[in-house]
């Protein structure tokens, strides 16, 4: 467990399921979180109330693709909890249909709502990290995402988790001189995923795995781990 109090951390898309597990992890070690949402304000308030049986929080809303929404969260963040140190990026919208129906709609949206959400978060977090020389961003990618993968139910999401691969990379490289660390998971099957695959290890992902990972990105003993991605599949791969 690391000792995080005094930091401050904002998890995208935390009202629920892994974003949900994150924060009241990062809460259980004593890190203020922010709970960010979109439209889910019942259980981004829900959320709340057990992050602050732990620690500090506020829950904020926000459109992660709109510039403007995006600044004025990280300005409320540091107002009521303190300038961020941790950047968890889950956000990312996923899609399962063959490309020759997808319409222009459905593809804008998986590609901002995963690869433009990222890039702001962590543009108008940057600034922030840099005066303090030190931070940590993850960001969320998905097994295979490093290399040219071609499927025909999933193009945009693939497309787009690559783009957030590429990110990661090129940021990492950036801002590895003022002691910000810039990573990505990439997990399998979650038990919570849309789609189901059998898995080698004969069970999906589990919310405390991506967890172990998080934790070991955040640790000060990582601080030379920079630009890695890390899936976390249980040796399961796209394709099999």
């Amino acid at each position: 467990m690391n000792n995080l109090k005094g930091k401050t951390a904002l998890v995208t898309g935390s009202a629920k399921n892994l974003g949900k597990a994150i924060a009241l992890d990062l809460a259980r070690q004593g890190a203020k979180v922010a709970i960010h949402y979109n439209s889910s304000q019942k259980e981004a308030n829900q959320t709340l109330k057990e992050i602050k049986r732990l620690s500090a929080g506020i829950a904020i809303q926000a459109n992660l693709t709109n510039p403007s929404d995006v600044s004025s969260m990280i300005l409320k963040i540091k107002s009521d909890l303190g300038p961020v140190d941790i950047l968890i990026n889950i956000v990312g919208n996923f899609i399962f249909e063959p490309i020759t129906k997808t319409s222009f709609e459905k593809f804008r949206d998986v590609i901002e709502s995963n690869l433009y959400s990222t890039f702001l978060c962590s543009q108008k977090t940057l600034p922030i990290m840099i005066k303090k020389k030190w931070g940590r961003i993850i960001n969320f990618g998905n097994v295979g995402a490093e290399n040219v993968v071609i499927r025909k139910n999933t193009t945009p999401y693939f497309i787009a988790k690559a783009g957030v691969i590429s990110l990661t990379k090129v940021l990492a490289y950036e801002y590895a001189k003022y002691g910000i660390t810039v990573n990505s998971i990439s997990p399998g099957i979650l038990s919570t995923s849309i789609v189901k695959a059998k898995t080698p290890s004969g069970r999906f992902a589990q919310f405390s795995d991506i967890i172990n990972v998080v934790n070991f990105f955040i640790k000060d003993e990582s601080g030379y781990i920079n630009g890695a991605n890390i899936e976390v599949s249980g040796g399961w791969r796209t394709g099999f």
